[in-house]
């Protein structure tokens, strides 16, 4: 591919690639903020929390461009991990492998909602 599509192409994958490291920073953001220690939705409401995010993680970074899949996937469970070991160090937050694992599936739940070619 060559001339002004394949220039469209490339602005458009680097906008995504954009898009994904300003996600990647604003979870991170969130799940460093003092929590307020609120009632939530309901009970466990925080894992679908984690979950959503972590689709539109997989959404974003598919649009991007990142591939394989396999390292994508890889590279969000380690950033999900990242999360949880930066959480250790906050004063009003706790480490949780429930909260890796609801990641993990968020993962999962966008390659077989969205497909990963």
């Amino acid at each position: 591919m060559s001339g002004p599509l394949a220039a469209r192409v490339a602005r458009a994958s680097h906008l995504w690639r954009l898009a994904f490291a300003a996600a990647l920073v604003g979870i991170l953001v969130i799940a460093l903020w003092p929590s307020g220690q609120g009632a939530d939705w309901f009970p466990q409401a925080d894992k679908l929390r984690h979950a959503l995010a972590f689709i539109a993680l997989w959404a974003i970074g598919r649009r991007a461009g990142l591939r394989p899949s396999w390292a994508l996937a890889l590279g969000l469970v380690a950033f999900g991990i990242g999360i949880e070991v930066a959480q250790s160090f906050t004063p009003d937050r706790e480490p949780s492998a429930a909260d890796v694992l609801a990641d993990t599936l968020g993962i999962a739940a966008g390659r077989w909602l969205l497909g990963s070619p």
